[in-house]
């Protein structure tokens, strides 16, 4: 009720000396409450035997409540939390604090978004092939491959080369003989029993080159009995033609026979 009266007459002022005045409190007591409105507020407290209605009356007009009900006056507070926030200050500095954090917040909210997006959908699961798929195809490949080539042993390569020199030998005593068809057909059926063309290569070349030479016999001497051939039959002499046959199909078979028959007509 004290406080209300106080308020009600406008506050005249110090409340500590005003209330002495009416007698409610004594001086000490009442200097006691000024000194702690004025540590409450921030004004110096009075020094002791200092009369209240002294200087104490100047400071409340200050710092206290005065007779002109103005608000006491508090120290101002910085803002920004002691980060340096203060554009009075430093404008420069807050604006560069101001300007990342917004940077920070739009980084924050485009990671959000990519996180959110809707992710691709899976890839359609392949079928299993079964083991009995997959063995097929491994052997359709293993008969598409070419087989390895066959490993002979030194034994096996001096056999073939003995074989191929009586061949040969054979063979050009065939040619002397003048059945050099039978001599060539030797190397063939010799090449053949040797493996053909799995034959170890210098082999191989050997008897190929070989039955080249002797099938180049084998056209020269068909030239000149075809000659001859060809000779007899303008003769008119039918004994001279199938004697000179006869010489082509021993020399190079029955297939050049039968090509002098229709070239020699």
């Amino acid at each position: 009720m004290f406080l209300n009266h106080y308020r009600s007459e406008g506050s005249p002022g110090r409340f500590g000396d005003w209330a002495s005045e009416q007698g409610a409190i004594p001086a000490d007591i009442a200097q006691k409450i000024e000194a702690a409105i004025d540590k409450r507020v921030g004004g110096p407290a009075p020094q002791k035997g200092v009369p209240a209605n002294g200087p104490a009356k100047g400071k409340g007009a200050a710092g206290g409540r005065g007779s002109s009900g103005g608000k006491p006056r508090r120290r101002r507070k910085r803002g920004g939390g002691g980060l340096g926030l203060d554009f009075e200050k430093n404008p420069v500095q807050t604006s560069i604090y101001l300007a990342c954090g917004v940077l920070v917040l739009v980084l924050v909210a485009y990671v959000i978004y990519q996180f959110q997006k809707s992710d691709p959908p899976p890839a359609a699961p392949t079928a299993e092939e079964s083991q009995e798929e997959k063995d097929k195809k491994s052997s359709a490949t293993t008969a598409n491959q070419p087989p390895p080539p066959p490993v002979f042993s030194e034994e096996e390569l001096r056999n073939m080369d003995n074989r191929i020199n009586v061949a040969v030998t054979d063979a050009r005593q065939f040619l002397r003989d003048g059945r050099l068809a039978q001599g060539i057909n030797g190397l063939k059926k010799l090449r053949a029993d040797l493996g053909g063309d799995e034959l170890p290569e210098a082999q191989r070349t050997r008897i190929d080159q070989e039955i080249a030479e002797l099938n180049e016999i084998c056209e020269g001497t068909y030239s000149d009995l075809l000659e001859e051939l060809r000779e007899a039959k303008s003769e008119g002499n039918d004994q001279d033609v199938q004697d000179t046959l006869d010489a082509i199909e021993q020399n190079c078979g029955p297939d050049y026979r039968a090509r002098a028959e229709k070239e020699g007509a």
